[in-house]
């Protein structure tokens, strides 16, 4: 008894919908990278003083002071944390207004981040959560030393 068998042949893929998946994937990927690269904006550096009848160090050496009255206040706890991060937000907001001319002090921190000055908006957003939370939790004489050496650099 002799038994035969016929195989079939092998199923075989074509190679057009391989083809057609990996442009896909190519294409999406060098989108992604674009969308990426154009959200990526330069940031802008606020060195100068924008109007030059302005005085930056008497600017600078008023708000130093402010910053040092904010620290006797703390230190004899005149003040609580919270208002001490209020009056420090402020005083910042007021210094960045003063030598730029943007009035930071009505800005939100989302609008703060759209003018690229990330140490401002660093710096806001360390004080945001001690200045709204519950419970005021955070070290406000190292955030005034981080305001103070912002105010002190800024040139």
């Amino acid at each position: 008894m002799q038994l035969t068998t016929e195989l079939n042949e092998m199923f075989s893929y074509s190679l057009w919908p391989i083809l057609l998946f990996l442009v896909i994937i190519l294409f999406l990927i060098i989108i992604y990278i674009l969308k990426v690269k154009k959200s990526k904006k330069p940031i802008i550096k606020i060195n100068k003083v924008i109007d030059s009848s302005v005085n930056l160090n008497k600017i600078k050496s008023d708000y130093l002071n402010k910053i040092n009255n904010l620290v006797n206040d703390v230190k004899e706890e005149k003040i609580a944390n919270r208002t001490a991060y209020l009056e420090l937000s402020k005083i910042i907001r007021k210094f960045v207004y003063k030598v730029t001319n943007i009035k930071v002090q009505n800005y939100t921190l989302q609008e703060i981040k759209k003018l690229n000055i990330p140490i401002l908006t660093e710096l806001v957003l360390e004080y945001y959560q001690p200045e709204f939370a519950k419970d005021s939790k955070g070290n406000i004489l190292k955030s005034i030393e981080k305001t103070k050496e912002v105010i002190e650099k800024w040139h």
